[in-house]
């Protein structure tokens, strides 16, 4: 496709994207928006003799948290249990017109039955069973809904309620005999919109038998004591599976699968409070938060400009399409943004500016090699393209099983970061390359001085020896001991200091005499007695506040909360013990989710990376992972430090705030396996696998350290101007960006080489001497203020080894290198 009509597809997708923003408002998380507060109770006395009521109350949140994500599509809903008979549900930015259903939805028992109608015939002409059964069956549509309602008749044609036919009925099936798969489909007999259910083996085996011995009997199937369907049964269903009828709509359909796959609540659950809530974080908060991410970004975009010059304006203005489109899409898909979500949307803007920089060190090194801007562009795309390919589908990969396996804030960090990605790829491949082949034709654009040429890190000047990384491996190794060892001390010793998240803590209602009572002043007052608050205002009597706390176990120490709440003109109405939102069950499967995705990525790496064959690639996959684990264990130890002696603890916030290091510290470190790929594939005669690695991290180290400037001036500028109450959050990314840079450049390749001298000391007596690092850098001289026309082009050598470099360095002073 000509440049020329992707510029105006670009356009188009501006234009629309802005239309969309405009008109559709994003929505927003509990922490953002705030949103309803829902308070059940639940009737204890009819639990089971065999449970408990905090299993039966932790068997409720469970089933509740899993309705508000698939039935309601409420994306990260807050749902703990409160005291030993109350669960609170928060949700977050709803509808008001969805609002009493959503209530109602949540509450609802969602008691699956079937029954067998023994004693019930249809009452029309057809007649299955004899007429004098003791119950004659009607059913007719519902005029307004639509729907199939069942009625019953005795033998003198009294209308007899559907409760009394249903106790006389024989239970066969429950919910707890179904698979957690059901679904809406289409029937394609009728075309009617059906609920797909499938059996599990024993209720498999049950449904055969029962149908096998009743056919033409009535098996009615029973949502919460209501009729859904009542069929006869015309054969023996043995395939495992049944549907549901009721002239359902589709989004009926999913909804009623959905909470058929959450199962049924252990007991019935009344509501006993409803109240709108202001946002989680505070708006003073959030507002702070998001002032500070902007001036971070305009800190990128000045970087990018000052460093890179005429591709960072390029790069910029990809940037800022690259924003306006994911939010459009952020919005067109219903995406919930929270901080988490925000988080992974900082990430993603660091990947997308990750990509533009590495096109740009490749565009650089073109250029240098005496290629046309034209055909550099060309050949700097190319290249960089695998490596941006590589790293962001590694990426995706964690998205796709953290969303599989995750829940709540997981999940919408997941998608999130998975969005931004697709969209940076598209902006950094279409966008960047497109802007820059319109500049082509521009004269101004031919002058070399606007590319910034001469501007290298570590790479060294001319007649100077390259540093020697990989010759350091051991004091890199070192370094990475001395930072783990003392984390994983207190780790081992004292833990993680867990926060109301993970262990629950107080939640007290506390009502002022006045409205003008903030919850900063709130948070304040009670941060001083180390009870780490998270305060909410109501939005229906702003004197009422919500305050969640560590768990306050001793009256002497309520009682110095009580007369700092009355300080500030306000008494405590209720207190009482909530359980933690982030339950073992969660935490087990985020652990899970992760272990899984480092798996498929090392499965994922041994073919892309298998240039000496799977073996090769397995060994890239393996040491990509031991780095990243290496950033979990640097960041989850420096907490630990932090707990023991500044009392920090950790929080749902915290789990993001790990993801978001995996994903960067995979990403970055693929990026330089790339860059060791290629040069293996051009691998000179006699060059060394040291040297080759050496060479490798060199020419990839400008593009890591920049790459990580751009998301540490982002987030410094968080830590030093966001709201107080998420700093823990940025300081834990600020330091696993900071650790997975240097694990990317310093750990994980010499991990490659270490794993290749062992191989090499098992399999041969002797090898290659040591890396070759001693070869001088060719000396590059200033570019030929005027480029050759586009016509003329110079190919540059692919990259080899330290011998093509020396080549390089006898014939540098015979060619004057042009643009």
């Amino acid at each position: 496709m000509k440049h020329k009509q992707l510029l105006v597809i670009i356009a188009a997708l501006i234009v629309g994207a802005i239309v969309v923003v405009m008109k559709m408002p994003m929505k927003r998380g509990l922490d953002i928006a705030g949103g309803i507060r829902i308070v059940y109770q639940a009737d204890m006395t009819k639990i089971a003799k065999d449970q408990t009521e905090r299993d039966v109350l932790n068997s409720a949140v469970r089933i509740i948290r899993e309705r508000s994500l698939g039935a309601l599509k409420v994306a990260e809903p807050l749902v703990q249990p409160k005291g030993k008979d109350q669960i609170v549900v928060e949700l977050p930015d709803i509808k008001a017109a969805d609002k009493e259903k959503a209530i109602a939805d949540l509450g609802s028992t969602a008691q699956m039955e079937f029954r067998h109608l023994y004693n019930v015939h249809f009452g029309s002409a057809q007649r299955w069973r004899p007429a004098a059964a003791k119950y004659a069956m009607a059913s007719e549509n519902n005029v307004k809904t639509g729907r199939e309602e069942y009625s019953f008749t005795d033998a003198d044609g009294n209308i007899v309620p559907n409760d009394v036919v249903l106790k006389e009925s024989r239970l066969i099936l429950s919910g707890d005999d179904l698979k957690p798969v059901s679904k809406a489909n289409k029937d394609p007999q009728s075309f009617e919109t059906v609920v797909q259910l499938e059996f599990t083996p024993s209720g498999r085996k049950k449904f055969a038998d029962f149908t096998r011995k009743n056919v033409n009997e009535i098996l009615a199937i029973v949502l919460d004591g209501k009729i859904l369907s009542a069929p006869s049964i015309n054969e023996p269903i043995l395939n495992g599976s049944a549907i549901i009828r009721g002239k359902f709509t589709t989004q009926e359909a999913q909804t009623l699968g959905e909470f058929i796959n959450a199962g049924a609540l252990p007991v019935p659950l009344t509501i006993a409070q409803v109240q709108s809530v202001e946002a989680t974080l505070g708006q003073a908060s959030v507002l702070k938060s998001i002032k500070a991410g902007l001036v971070g970004l305009a800190l990128v975009v000045v970087f990018m400009l000052v460093y890179y010059l005429l591709p960072g304006i390029l790069a910029d203005i990809a940037l800022a399409i690259y924003a306006l489109l994911s939010l459009a899409v952020f919005a067109l898909m219903g995406v919930t943004m929270t901080l988490p979500g925000i988080a992974a949307f900082i990430l993603s803007v660091g990947m997308a500016v990750d990509a533009n920089i590495l096109i740009f060190e490749r565009l650089k090194e073109e250029l240098r090699n005496g290629k046309t801007l034209r055909a550099a562009i060309d050949t700097g795309f190319s290249r960089a393209f695998t490596s941006i390919f590589d790293s962001n589908m590694c990426t995706l990969i964690t998205c796709v099983i953290l969303f599989n396996f995750g829940t709540g804030p997981i999940k919408g960090f997941a998608v999130i970061l998975a969005i931004g990605v697709l969209i940076s790829m598209f902006t950094a491949i279409t966008v960047t390359r497109t802007l820059l082949h319109f500049l082509v034709t521009a004269g101004f654009a031919q002058n070399p001085m606007l590319y910034g040429l001469g501007r290298q890190w570590v790479t060294g000047k001319g007649g100077v020896k390259q540093v020697d990384i990989v010759g350091r491996m051991a004091l890199w190794f070192i370094i990475s001991g001395i930072v783990l060892v003392p984390g994983m001390y207190f780790l081992a010793t004292g833990g993680l200091k867990l926060g109301i998240d993970f262990k629950g803590g107080s939640l007290m209602q506390v009502e002022f005499s006045q409205a003008d009572v903030s919850t900063t002043q709130i948070n304040d007052m009670l941060t001083t007695m180390g009870l780490d608050p998270q305060t909410q205002q109501s939005r229906d009597n702003k004197k009422d506040f919500f305050v969640r706390t560590k768990a306050i176990s001793t009256e002497q120490e309520y009682g110095k909360v009580k007369a700092g709440i009355e300080s500030l003109g306000g008494k405590v109405l209720q207190r009482e013990t909530v359980g933690p939102v982030i339950s073992k069950e969660l935490t087990q499967n985020a652990v899970k989710a992760v272990l899984i995705a480092a798996l498929l990525i090392v499965l994922y790496l041994s073919v892309r990376f298998a240039v000496g064959g799977i073996a090769m690639g397995f060994r890239f996959g393996v040491c990509a992972i031991l780095a990243t684990l290496h950033d979990v264990g640097v960041i989850i130890g420096i907490f630990a430090i932090l707990g023991h002696f500044a009392n920090w603890e950790i929080d749902s916030l915290f789990v993001t705030a790990v993801l978001t290091v995996i994903g960067f510290s995979t990403h970055d470190t693929i990026v330089i396996f790339d860059r060791i790929r290629e040069n293996l594939r051009h691998r000179a005669k006699g060059d060394s696998f040291d040297g080759l690695v050496n060479r490798s991290i060199l020419q990839s180290f400008g593009r890591s350290i920049n790459t990580s400037f751009t998301v540490v001036l982002t987030l410094t500028a968080m830590v030093a101007f966001g709201a107080g109450n998420i700093r823990h959050f940025t300081v834990a990314l600020l330091i696993g960006v900071i650790t997975g840079t240097y694990s990317s450049i310093f750990n994980a390749s010499q991990l490659l080489v270490l794993w290749q001298r062992l191989t090499d000391r098992g399999s041969a007596p002797a090898v290659a001497a040591r890396a070759m690092v001693d070869v001088p850098l060719v000396k590059t001289e200033k570019p030929s203020a005027k480029p050759p026309m586009d016509e003329e082009i110079h190919g540059g050598a692919e990259p080899g080894g330290e011998a093509e470099a020396v080549a390089k360095a006898k014939t540098a002073k015979k060619r004057k290198r042009r643009f």
